[in-house]
């Protein structure tokens, strides 16, 4: 039987400890995003290995600080491998704290210095973000509710990451024209493609 991919099973598959998350910045030291967006110069990436489907579910973009210039933010995703050069590896975490040591069948890279290695191809926009105004200007008077990705509550577009037979990806950018910094918060569930496609 198939996977029925709607968001009254998401906490089954947290209970299941089929969902993971990663994060960029930690604590109170924030990460340093891109001065513009770039498609293989990810922010955040999750990469799909043969025979494995993630179910992207929840991204959370939140700035500390911005300059005074364009934020923009891009969630997409490909279906071939962009590479992992000048990436810095992170280790996803189990959301069920009762799987803590069952590891991901994904990779997740954060902190791009440069050049992935391979143009992402066939690339899906599954949502974006356009802020004109410099948001350390936006105050608690006119509250700016940043970056969510939510797509199974209606935020952006569903999208399903994964081959039966090559690397596929998931990716997050995010930009402001002079400099920024802040937070990441990705999670997604992850099938094998059998299971999923039975």
């Amino acid at each position: 039987m198939s996977i029925t991919v709607d968001k009254s099973q998401i906490v089954q598959w947290v209970k299941d400890g089929r969902v993971f998350h990663a994060t960029h910045g930690a604590l109170t030291t924030p990460a340093a995003f891109q001065t513009d967006l770039v498609r293989q110069t990810p922010d955040l990436m999750v990469r799909t290995p043969a025979g494995i489907v993630a179910v992207p579910l929840f991204v959370s973009v939140t700035t500390e600080a911005t300059g005074a210039a364009v934020f923009q933010c891009l969630v997409s995703a490909c279906n071939n491998d962009p590479g992992v050069a000048n990436v810095t590896a992170f280790t996803p975490v189990n959301l069920n704290t009762r799987y803590a040591t069952k590891g991901s069948s994904c990779t997740a890279y954060i902190t791009a210095a440069g050049n992935t290695g391979t143009a992402p191809a066939g690339v899906t926009d599954l949502l974006r973000v356009y802020v004109q105004v410099d948001i350390d200007s936006v105050t608690g008077t006119a509250p700016f509710e940043q970056v969510v990705y939510s797509p199974l509550f209606g935020k952006g577009q569903p999208c399903i990451v994964g081959s039966e037979v090559g690397v596929n990806a998931f990716t997050v950018y995010v930009a402001n024209g002079t400099s920024a910094t802040g937070y990441i918060l990705a999670a997604w569930a992850e099938f094998t493609y059998a299971e999923f496609y039975a």
